[in-house]
């Protein structure tokens, strides 16, 4: 039986979750606190939400957190698991080894045959 509201998904019921408790968290300090502090207080209420957030998204995607996702922008560039992939794993271009010669690289056509013949490694 098909479901009557097609567009439903748990990333949308997700976002109108964290909706609701930054308005929540903003309704409350606005009660609490007088005028000028309660409405800088809220906007670093919004942004800590904001990156509490997207550190349990980030997580759950198995980044690490935005921590392994700055540690992983910033890292030397050397080693195995320097770049910006997934588990902090570097981008690495795809290679390719000829089937006539068995002559590996990273080039559509063999470098020492010319042959097209090729499949990744």
């Amino acid at each position: 039986m098909a479901r009557t509201n097609d567009n439903y998904n748990s990333a949308s019921k997700s976002f109108m979750i964290w909706l609701l408790i930054s308005l929540a968290v903003v309704v409350i300090l606005h009660i609490v606190l007088p005028f000028p502090v309660s409405f800088i207080v809220s906007i670093i209420a919004i942004f800590c939400l904001g990156i509490y957030r997207n550190d349990r998204a980030l997580r759950k995607a198995g980044m690490g957190g935005i921590k392994g996702w700055y540690k992983s922008m910033f890292s030397s560039g050397f080693g195995p698991r320097a770049g910006t992939g997934i588990k902090g794993s570097a981008y690495q271009p795809v290679k390719f080894s000829c089937i006539n010669c068995g002559n590996e690289h990273n080039k559509i056509a063999c470098p020492n045959c010319g042959s097209k013949g090729v499949r990744p490694v």
